[in-house]
């Protein structure tokens, strides 16, 4: 329960969310939230080693998790790249603070080791207490797991490998990946420390170490900054201490007023050797002594002012935790989002229509650039899919479905009707509305009539009319004429006596009238 309500005290982009807790049957569950994708532990399995930056930009995003459950006194003590999410979406999520802890309880009972034996620091495999600077060990050992495909430490049961953490030292994952830059590898190899006073004391402190050792030509050296290593910190003990006279600036020179010459009488006492004179200083007395000593004391404050100043602002830049969300309007999407997984953030597509913006340009974002975030968070990038008005295309001809696929592909909507005509084959496009080449907006519907052949038209009636007066009447009607001869009692020879369909029935243009006509 006291894990459950740890847990759910947390809200992080980049941390699961817990939605319930309880107990059913004895057995206490915890609800939480469901991510799409799979674990970092499932990509490296799959893929091998990640990219150098892909893994700095989420071990910076687990550091953005950390920092926030470290600022809560809430260590995790299990953080590995199985309980590392990778959204679907780009999101890099945190999960299973089951085990974590308030910093000041005392669940874990004395002796009882608490986490993953690959991941496990020194003093957790001992059995001491954990606190924020072991969950940095363990994301060492993760992030070492990323840039090489493998953990630093392996062997045949669980007890040797936390034996391992306590007494070997880890190999450089230089050693491993040539394509690691010393500067990294000093980032890591730091993180791996035995003792917790020798690593990054804050989540902060080691993403400020990640984004130097990132940026062109970040030197191994960085790695350190600000921090004690155990070698330097025993060399400056074993150092002899400065004199007093070394630490004291000299006196200011006196001025002075005159200079007497009196014998020296370390040279006077020699028998025979010539008098030597030695200068003896009287020092003036100054008008304004109070004065001076007044301004000198006001340039000590300035200047340590200034000193601290410029401390701060060192601090603020290299160790504050956070991101700045680059600007990148108008970049392509390739640009944009690698800038913006270079400091450390996520970026989250979404498409819209732009006649401003060049397809795959972006097009709007948010946060705005400029704008200070935690680290890990996801940046909405708008991208354009392509201009919003367009000409409307010519469907004259096409089939239908061809006509429907054309439409759909401007992601323009259709309405299709069926209509007869004299000159468009069955089957086919012959009219539009509005009519190619009209500017039109996406999302606009485009009508389209399909051809259902020649109209239908009245059989003319030819009873009674000569052979030729009949062809004519039903040719200029559309119609095709076939001629039967029959004995045509009491009919005048060569007049037409029937017709077949009928005159009134309703035929389309090619149908067959047969006519009947006498021969005597």
């Amino acid at each position: 329960r006291i894990e459950a309500q740890a847990a759910a005290s947390l809200s992080h982009p980049s941390i699961v969310a817990v939605y319930d807790r309880g107990s059913a049957d004895g057995v206490t569950y915890i609800a939480m939230e469901y991510v799409r994708g799979q674990s970092l532990k499932q990509r490296i399995r799959r893929d091998g080693a990640l990219p150098p930056d892909e893994a700095v930009t989420t071990a910076l995003a687990v550091l953005s998790a950390l920092d926030a459950a470290h600022a809560r006194a809430i260590v995790h003590r299990d953080v590995t790249s199985s309980n590392v999410l990778l959204e679907e979406g780009g999101r890099v999520v945190v999960t299973d603070f089951g085990i974590a802890r308030m910093g000041s309880s005392t669940l874990t009972r004395t002796g009882a080791m608490m986490g993953t034996s690959s991941y496990l620091s020194p003093e957790q495999a001992q059995g001491r207490p954990a606190d924020a600077r072991s969950d940095l060990y363990s994301l060492g050992v993760v992030l070492f797991e990323m840039l090489t495909g493998r953990v630093p430490f392996r062997g045949d049961s669980d007890v040797a490998v936390a034996m391992q953490h306590v007494s070997s030292a880890p190999p450089n994952p230089r050693s491993i990946a040539a394509g690691v830059t010393e500067a990294l590898a000093a980032v890591v190899m730091r993180a791996l420390s035995k003792d917790p006073a020798d690593r990054y004391q804050t989540a902060g402190e080691f993403a400020a170490a990640l984004r130097r050792a990132r940026r062109p030509g970040g030197g191994a050296g960085d790695a350190g900054a600000g921090a004690r290593p155990a070698t330097s910190a025993a060399a400056a003990a074993s150092s002899p201490a400065p004199s007093a006279s070394a630490l004291t600036p000299p006196p200011a020179a006196v001025p002075t007023r005159a200079a007497a010459s009196v014998p020296d009488p370390a040279t006077a006492a020699v028998s025979g050797a010539p008098t030597r004179y030695r200068a003896v200083e009287e020092p003036a007395v100054s008008a304004r002594p109070r004065l001076r000593g007044l301004r000198r004391l006001v340039l000590a404050l300035v200047l340590l002012a200034s000193a601290v100043a410029g401390g701060w602002a060192a601090y603020v830049y290299l160790f504050a935790s956070g991101a700045t969300v680059p600007a990148v309007i108008g970049e392509r999407r390739q640009v944009a989002t690698a800038a913006v997984r270079e400091e450390g953030l996520h970026p989250e597509l979404r498409f819209v229509w732009s006649d401003k913006f060049a397809e795959g340009e972006i097009v709007r974002q948010t946060p705005r650039g400029g704008t200070k975030v935690d680290d890990g968070v996801g940046v909405t990038l708008w991208v354009s899919r392509g201009p919003l008005h367009i000409p409307a295309p010519d469907l004259s001809g096409l089939e239908p479905a061809v006509a429907r696929s054309l439409l759909e592909g401007d992601s323009l909507k259709y309405k299709s009707r069926r209509a007869a005509s004299r000159t468009a084959p069955k089957g086919q496009v012959f009219r539009q509305e509005p009519v190619a080449g009209t500017t039109v907006r996406r999302g606009d519907t485009v009508t389209f009539w399909v051809s259902s052949g020649p109209p239908r038209v009245d059989v003319p009636d030819v009873v009674g009319l000569s052979q030729g007066q009949a062809a004519d009447v039903l040719e200029k009607a559309g119609f095709v004429v076939s001629t039967d001869y029959v004995a045509g009692w009491g009919e005048m020879p060569g007049t037409v006596t029937a017709q077949d369909p009928v005159a009134g029935v309703r035929g389309r243009a090619g149908d067959e009238v047969v006519i009947k006509v006498a021969v005597f």
